[in-house]
């Protein structure tokens, strides 16, 4: 991180308990990323998702900010003042749940969750127990000619129990896809949630916007702010992959990655966000209906869609068999689910293929997990990876906007 000065960082990582009051921090919901899971743990997907933005079955009556205007065409920002442009690939886990991409830092290689619902980078590292590092690659410090300690500063991970633990924070050189950061700020736990433990990620790279980034007393840039200026367009893309490895790229849009033309619409960040309007939605074959005007959040640290009630309950009504508990809504898995058609935006409908919705084996007697499941009626629609499987996307950072299109 450029000129980073001495002071306390907080990070709210984790919340480790759905009965914990939701946390608010600037602005921005509490978050946690959303695991690894397999059939053993599929229903406690839609929890972490919850905790992640702070939700508390049933819900409170906190919301994010409102909705950005219609959907526009405008083109991405051409001519930035640099003119580089990266490319990382994105290798798809147990059942999609999350994609991991390589990412250097001081000369050495961690595997890291591309986290657009964040804005921290952090990392398993040696000042953490061996016993909690366990197969994760540790980022160690003292092997980085480039590594520089903040003096003075630490940071602490709070939790749903309002516990807290504290680290350290440093700057070190950062390369993904291609795109060098130097000094760039890496937050460096002491210990992690147990739900990390067990992921296959190495750490979080956020790609969210700079005022929920959790250092104080001052916000820092993203990896991916600090690079812009260096690119050859304020821009990176998200093409995530269904089963096989996709891409991030960045200072450039691929024209061959996806059909159509990108479907732009702005993008409301006063929640620190990738935040825009999303209006209607249809199942299947049926008519259009107008939701709530619930914002969308564009999450790649997500694997599932969280929506308003009145979607997932027009979703799931056309699925016999279904069944919903406190864990969430599963269906037997022999079941062909219809598809969503949902709006990202005023003017752009996107289609999200039934299959992707069958998430992932949720019990030994046949039952799946659904990839569509309540928002408990925050105001909020979380656009997980499943969304990402069905559309490739634009973060156009320098209009402030978004864009969608299938993928090729």
């Amino acid at each position: 991180m450029h000129h980073l000065s001495s002071s306390l960082l907080y990070v709210a990582l984790l919340s480790v308990s759905t009965s914990a009051a939701p946390a608010k921090r600037d602005g921005s919901y509490s978050k946690t990323h959303l695991q690894s899971v397999g059939s053993r743990n599929t229903v406690i997907a839609v929890d972490r998702t919850y905790r992640k933005y702070g939700i508390t079955p049933p819900g409170s009556q906190e919301d994010v900010a409102n909705t950005a205007p219609a959907t526009t065409n405008e083109k991405a920002t051409t001519g930035g003042s640099g003119t580089g442009v990266g490319d990382v690939s994105a290798t798809a886990g147990t059942h999609n749940s999350e994609y991991l991409c390589p990412v250097t830092i001081g000369g050495q290689t961690l595997y890291l969750d591309v986290d657009t619902g964040s804005s921290d980078l952090w990392v398993f590292n040696t000042a953490m127990p061996s016993n909690e590092i366990g197969n994760h690659t540790a980022y160690n410090p003292s092997q980085s000619h480039s590594s520089k300690t903040v003096s003075g500063a630490t940071f602490g991970v709070g939790y749903g129990d309002n516990s807290t633990t504290t680290g350290n924070v440093g700057t070190d050189t950062v390369q993904m896809g291609g795109i060098v950061v130097t000094e760039q700020a890496v937050e460096l736990p002491t210990t992690v949630s147990s739900g990390f433990l067990n992921d296959n990620s190495d750490g979080i790279l956020g790609l969210g916007f700079q005022s929920i980034n959790g250092i104080q007393p001052t916000a820092q840039p993203t990896f991916f702010e600090n690079a812009m200026s260096s690119l050859a367009q304020p821009v990176f893309t998200a093409n995530l992959k269904d089963g096989t490895a996709g891409n991030y790229q960045f200072g450039v849009i691929d024209h061959t990655a996806f059909a159509g033309s990108i479907a732009y619409t702005p993008v409301n960040n006063s929640a620190g966000l990738w935040s825009f309007s999303t209006t209607s939605y249809a199942i299947g074959n049926g008519a259009t209906q107008t939701n709530n005007g619930s914002p969308g959040i564009a999450d790649t640290g997500s694997s599932l869609l969280l929506l308003d009630d009145a979607i997932v309950t027009a979703y799931w009504a056309q699925v016999s068999g279904k069944s919903s508990d406190s864990q969430g809504i599963t269906f037997p898995c022999s079941t062909t689910l219809p598809d969503l058609h949902i709006a990202l935006g005023n003017d752009y409908m996107a289609t999200i293929s039934g299959s992707l919705i069958n998430y992932a084996p949720a019990t030994q007697d046949g039952y799946c997990f659904g990839g569509i499941q309540s928002n408990t009626g925050q105001g909020i629609n979380v656009f997980g990876d499943i969304m990402f499987r069905s559309q490739f996307v634009v973060f156009d950072y320098g209009n402030t906007q978004i864009g969608f299109a299938p993928h090729a």
